[in-house]
């Protein structure tokens, strides 16, 4: 599963092709279990601090910041315990992963 823990808005904008959408300030019991219902899968989240080169979609922050460590506590408090962050940092542009979205490169 591929975990894009960044609002709705920036979502639509430009996320990873196939990507499931749970902002963080929306992470609950319920929308857990609803989303991601199997706590052994793998779980890639990504947010704003993966990307670079695309400040409206990907707007950059302070690693302390980053939505990538909350939404990691709150998966592995949750008990999910197969969960990854996206790295290295990618360029919309010019990254191999397929993008989606109104703000998606045209390849």
């Amino acid at each position: 599963v591929v975990l894009d823990a960044r609002s709705k808005d920036k979502f639509a904008l430009l996320h990873v092709k196939g990507a499931v959408n749970l902002p963080f300030s929306d992470i609950d019991i319920a929308s857990l279990k609803r989303v991601l219902p199997d706590k052994e899968a793998r779980i890639l989240i990504y947010c704003n601090n993966n990307f670079r080169n695309s400040e409206v979609a990907f707007a950059s922050k302070l690693p302390t910041l980053s939505l990538n460590l909350s939404t990691y506590t709150a998966l592995h408090e949750s008990g999910y315990r197969n969960v990854y962050e996206l790295a290295p940092r990618l360029d919309p542009a010019t990254c191999k992963l397929p993008l989606a979205g109104t703000d998606a490169p045209r390849r």
